[in-house]
């Protein structure tokens, strides 16, 4: 089975870390959101695209110095509204481990996040990612750390970066993989993510090559192929 993961939610139709965008997304059947938390200027995840934001009247700042009540007054559309957090373990949490792939852009932002899943007993059950100064400092912080590694070079990365972080994911562009390499991944003990997969014959050539989660913007036409929707259409258009 191909885990599908949905880039900041359904981003074809809602605008990217909102909760409609997640609520789309997972009505559609992705496995997992990737969301980019930030840390607020007074101590709150919350999950935004942009690192700069435009309060009414204001310049752009930076999210890390800009209050949560900032941050409400800065979009007064419903859709774009930029939610904590919280907000979405809240949600999406009520049955087991919220369903998301969290990406932090500082280690206080990553190590905030974690915390707060630590409260409802998820710390070490969601998939956190990030640069690996990052990852690195959640790995001294809890051992159990869940880990998807993004590794911009072709190949395996180092041993010792591999080594100390210790992730469960490895994920490659997708142009950078090869059968090859997914299956010299795979006996090294580690499940393959391939990022950012918007094409759908890429989409369908990456799941023949074996890789274990696909991350797209485009997550409907992810899930059909992880679900066999589009196989069992085409069989329904084309019969023998």
């Amino acid at each position: 089975m191909t885990l599908s993961i949905a880039l900041r939610g359904d981003t074809a139709h809602f605008p990217g870390n909102t909760l409609p965008a997640l609520r789309s997304a997972l009505r559609a059947g992705a496995d997992l959101v990737k969301v980019d938390v930030h840390l607020t200027s007074d101590g709150y995840p919350v999950l935004v695209d942009e690192r700069l934001v435009a309060p009414p009247g204001s310049p752009p700042r930076a999210v890390g110095g800009l209050t949560l009540a900032d941050l409400a007054a800065a979009r007064d559309d419903v859709e774009r509204r930029i939610p904590t957090l919280m907000e979405v373990l809240a949600e999406f949490g009520g049955h087991g481990p919220p369903p998301l792939l969290v990406s932090a852009d500082t280690a206080q932002a990553a190590l905030a996040a974690h915390a707060l899943l630590d409260e409802r007993g998820f710390g070490d059950r969601v998939l956190f990612t990030g640069s690996a100064d990052i990852l690195g400092a959640l790995r001294a912080h809890s051992p159990g750390t869940r880990i998807l590694m993004a590794w911009e070079e072709p190949g395996m990365p180092p041993d010792e970066i591999a080594r100390v972080l210790g992730p469960e994911f490895l994920c490659h562009h997708h142009a950078l993989l090869t059968r090859e390499l997914v299956s010299e991944m795979h006996r090294s003990g580690y499940l393959v993510t391939a990022w950012t997969v918007n094409d759908f014959p890429h989409m369908a050539r990456l799941i023949g090559m074996g890789v274990d989660a696909l991350a797209t913007e485009r997550i409907h036409d992810l899930v059909s192929l992880t679900s066999g929707r589009a196989r069992s259409g085409a069989a329904a258009a084309h019969p023998a």
